[in-house]
């Protein structure tokens, strides 16, 4: 999974990208108990980043493409310093608190972030290698993290991801507890795959927890 991760960036197939941010994240996120410190997994070189940084935290994300990292300096216009001391290069923006750790995220060594933004993590990954990324997560986390996460619902019997389709009984083994609090028409504007497929629903799903997750 991670080589096609590297090869979509390389070859500029990043339909999940979003240029303008998430409008969940900015419809939602004010109903979750967040801490200072966010975690962002699988980041990409999303400007949730930059919002959730203009909103007052400490956003750490986590990267396995340098061409994401890059790029998400390069169009946020933020100069940047590369701090290679540890076990992932570590992108820390010049005048506002976000790091970017570039490399596999369960090599990344961080804990007790009190808050999860998870829009593109669990969605990148099969089914089988998703539980392995939970149990990551909840070791990066503390014991009473807000959480909001961005899931997608679709039959996934007639297309496959990435993307793929997590439903309402994975997040519940997952995350127990969490709100399902909106579920937008995500079709026009998911990767024209999906509508070459003829898919007639695909929905972005958002999740929340304002407490322990």
């Amino acid at each position: 999974m991670s080589k096609v991760w590297i090869e979509r960036w390389q070859t500029g197939r990043t339909g999940w990208h979003e240029p303008g941010g998430n409008a969940g994240l900015r419809a939602h996120w004010d109903k979750v108990r967040a801490g200072r410190e966010v975690l962002v997994p699988l980041s990409g070189a999303s400007p949730d980043l930059l919002w959730l940084a203009d909103a007052g935290h400490a956003v750490t994300g986590i990267e396995l493409s340098d061409i994401a990292v890059q790029f998400f300096f390069e169009e946020s216009g933020l100069a940047y310093t590369v701090d290679n001391s540890g076990p992932l290069p570590a992108y820390r923006a010049a005048d506002v608190e976000i790091t970017i750790y570039q490399g596999d995220y369960f090599a990344f060594p961080g804990t007790g972030f009190e808050a999860l933004y998870d829009r593109g993590a669990l969605v990148a990954l099969p089914a089988d290698r998703r539980p392995a990324y939970v149990a990551k997560t909840r070791q990066c986390l503390d014991s009473d993290p807000g959480c909001l996460l961005v899931t997608l619902e679709y039959d996934q019997a007639r297309v496959d991801g990435p993307p793929f389709a997590v439903m309402p009984e994975e997040i519940d083994e997952y995350w127990p507890g969490l709100q399902r609090v909106e579920a937008r028409d995500d079709l026009e504007t998911s990767p024209p795959k999906f509508r070459e497929a003829g898919l007639d629903d695909l929905y972005e799903v958002f999740w929340l927890k304002a407490s322990t997750c």
